[in-house]
């Protein structure tokens, strides 16, 4: 298995040649496009369809021999907010695209033509149309979380000392979080870990440097957070991995 890895505007994109993910979920809002002959298990139920968005933190399956795109998206971003809502009309966890403008993408990962700017505003407008308007804005306290978090090791930082930083108090901003974000603090934490992950292994950082870089204890506990947020060991990503931020 190949994967060429891309981050796009806080969106992150992966092309592998094939994928063998065995059941997990994760914070991310999913979506994949797939070749006729791959199938994915959602919720207990095998599908068959060339594009699919997951919501975030639903188990999930991905078994394929044929290359398959995968986009990971914030569930707490204006535009993961925008297809949770899209989602959340069809009363599912998951919907099926059969309009989607995907052959842009394709173009660029498969025939190596084309530009992935407009491949990616084109895929992603041609499913925004289907959609109202989002949810409201995020609460300002929260968004001034968010970006201290991204300015700083986020694994060195607790509710306490965030708390501090916006004069609540620690509870309060626990609940605040877990709210406006979907999720609490700790697994947005961990979260971020795995952000930092990909373009570390791309640079060939072994997994135990890996590991102390984002804050995990050693590879041993790398390994078991990434099989169950991802479905696959990052061992295997060792070497065949490349990363990119467009």
């Amino acid at each position: 298995m190949k994967t060429q890895f891309l981050a796009y505007q806080g969106i992150y994109i992966a092309f592998n040649d094939k994928l063998m993910a065995n059941e997990h979920s994760h914070q991310f809002l999913q979506i994949n496009l797939l070749s006729p002959q791959a199938s994915i298990t959602v919720d207990q139920k095998t599908l068959s369809t060339t594009c699919l968005i997951i919501a975030s933190n639903v188990k999930h399956t991905l078994k394929s021999d044929k290359p398959v795109i995968t986009i990971l998206i914030d569930n707490f971003s204006v535009l993961g907010k925008k297809l949770t809502h899209l989602i959340n009309c069809q009363k599912n966890v998951y919907t099926c695209f059969k309009q989607a403008k995907s052959q842009y993408l394709w173009q660029y990962f498969i025939d190596k033509t084309g530009n992935f700017d407009y491949a990616m505003t084109e895929f992603l407008n041609s499913i925004l149309c289907h959609h109202a308007q989002a949810k409201l804005p995020m609460d300002p306290r929260i968004a001034k979380i968010l970006n201290h978090l991204q300015q700083c090791d986020s694994a060195q930082l607790n509710l306490s000392q965030l708390a501090k930083i916006i004069n609540l108090s620690q509870s309060r901003l626990s609940h605040l979080f877990s709210e406006q974000i979907g999720m609490p603090f700790k697994s947005y934490q961990r979260y971020l870990r795995f952000k930092r992950l990909i373009p570390l292994l791309a640079n060939g950082f072994d997994l135990t440097k890996a590991a102390h870089e984002i804050g995990f204890s050693d590879a041993a506990h790398l390994s078991r957070e990434c099989k169950k947020l991802f479905g696959i060991q990052p061992k295997l990503l060792k070497g065949r991995l490349t990363f990119e931020q467009v």
